[in-house]
């Protein structure tokens, strides 16, 4: 554990620990791993809805269960969902997929996520995909080939990435979320799964689906939203202590209750105007732009006042050496973004648009609501998170390496090791190589590690072979 628990690397010291993996062995022996992870799971998932569907049989009232019986207790799988039972039963979710058989129609899921990662030095090095992402994936692969396998008609399962739903929050360029979601396409491919997982814009998604009339219907419900929030909300913000006034917001109504919630999550999330000039400037992240960042997030709760001035915590660009100018700035452009992100959400709910393109579609979603399955996209230990919010890593132990997903700063803070990918270039333009030549071009580690000698040694894969999806 280092002396400073909320301070990042520095480049030197990010540059010292850092390890090389070579591209080749990544994509020729790492990659096909986790594919037959992928597999094995499939089959073991499989067996196990049988099994269960015997089990309960009683519930969906019926002596001999048949595929929809089989497809719903995957789908209620506890190692991978966390649906509550007045949000969604198993008779329910049966009768829906039921009806589609009937019809000759596949099964279809569709998961609203991975979105972007943000420009954030707390959560991440980079905005491109790491191993959560992959490994999010290969659970998404695993759950696609069991639907395909279960389903006389087949399955199809959408991943609607959502991140130019929300740029109109968190201002993340349009060919940074592109290059994303190629990324997202890439890997799924590489795991054996793109005849059965697909990702899809979710704005391309709802223009090539809606009329033209209902899409500009969805544009104007949500420039009334935006207006509504910002008028009624958004100048009453107090950024001198956002947390007492935010407080009170969360008890006036339920609108308030989210955009406080929001604003706590889009305050790690959004793309400052300040911080993108200092990337600009400096072609990334400056160590004194990462310092300013940590220390904007660390000081969040707190009243401006108590600052006290801290001229190495602030910027030459846009608020300028002021911290508490600059703090200020940053609080109400968070808060901004917070209302034009809740806006797009209950603009998009009041039109219930997914339902209305996908109306026979089982809708995934990682927080759970009424009439949807909750699906755990993390490992056990960080269910919580999600791979587009936090930097993707393994735990090495007993032999075995572990996915792990958690925040940048709190693997920088146990002193963990960076693995960047080496040896892109000498394969030119070959599109295998195009995600992992992202990585290697901005410097982005692929993941971080507690020990570096399975990377060194390459025993990495050795050490996947038993890894749960």
């Amino acid at each position: 554990m280092r002396r400073h628990p909320f301070a990042l690397y520095s480049q030197g010291e990010f540059a010292t620990k850092a390890v090389g993996m070579d591209a080749d062995y990544w994509l020729d022996f790492v990659l096909p791993t986790l594919r037959a992870n992928v597999s094995r799971a499939a089959a073991g998932k499989v067996d196990a809805a049988l099994a269960r569907a015997r089990k309960r049989h009683g519930e969906y009232g019926t002596a001999r269960p048949g595929a929809p019986e089989v497809i719903a207790e995957a789908l209620f799988d506890t190692k991978w969902f966390r649906t509550k039972k007045d949000h969604l039963t198993r008779a329910e979710l049966r009768d829906r997929i039921r009806d589609v058989i009937a019809r000759g129609e596949p099964v279809q899921l569709v998961f609203p996520v991975f979105s972007r990662k943000p420009y954030s030095p707390v959560k991440n090095r980079g905005v491109a995909p790491d191993t959560a992402e992959l490994h999010s994936l290969a659970r998404c692969a695993a759950l696609a080939h069991v639907i395909d396998v279960l389903s006389p008609t087949g399955g199809r399962f959408t991943l609607l990435a959502d991140g130019r739903k929300y740029n109109r929050a968190c201002r993340t360029p349009d060919a940074v979320v592109e290059d994303y979601q190629s990324t997202l396409r890439d890997w799924i491919g590489e795991l054996g799964a793109s005849d059965v997982l697909h990702v899809a814009d979710y704005e391309e998604w709802l223009r090539d689906g809606l009329s033209a009339d209902l899409f500009q219907a969805r544009q104007q419900h949500y420039a009334t939203w935006e207006k509504r929030l910002l008028t009624s909300y958004g100048e009453l913000f107090d950024p001198e202590d956002p947390r007492s006034w935010l407080a009170g917001l969360a008890d006036h109504d339920e609108i308030g209750s989210q955009l406080v919630h929001t604003f706590w999550s889009i305050a790690t999330s959004a793309n400052y105007e300040a911080f993108a000039t200092a990337r600009d400037e400096h072609g990334g992240w400056p160590d004194a732009a990462r310092r300013a960042y940590a220390y904007y997030v660390a000081s969040l709760p707190r009243r401006l006042s108590r600052h006290r001035g801290r001229p190495d915590m602030g910027l030459a660009a846009g608020a300028g050496y002021d911290v508490t100018t600059l703090h200020r700035t940053l609080r109400r452009e968070a808060w901004h973004a917070a209302c034009r992100y809740v806006a797009i959400s209950l603009a998009d709910r009041d039109l219930n648009l997914i339902r209305q393109l996908a109306p026979d579609s089982v809708k995934l979603t990682i927080h759970g609501k009424p009439g949807e399955l909750h699906l755990v996209t993390a490992t056990s230990k960080d269910a919580n998170m999600t791979a587009q919010h936090s930097t993707g890593g393994y735990s090495i132990s007993g032999g075995q390496a572990k996915p792990t997903y958690t925040y940048l700063i709190d693997r920088e803070a146990r002193g963990e090791i960076p693995v960047l990918i080496k040896g892109t270039p000498r394969h030119g333009s070959d599109p295998r190589h195009r995600a992992l030549a992202r990585l290697e071009a901005t410097g982005q580690p692929l993941a971080y590690v507690d020990d570096a000698e399975p990377v060194l040694r390459h025993t990495l894969h050795r050490m996947l072979e038993r890894t749960e999806v």
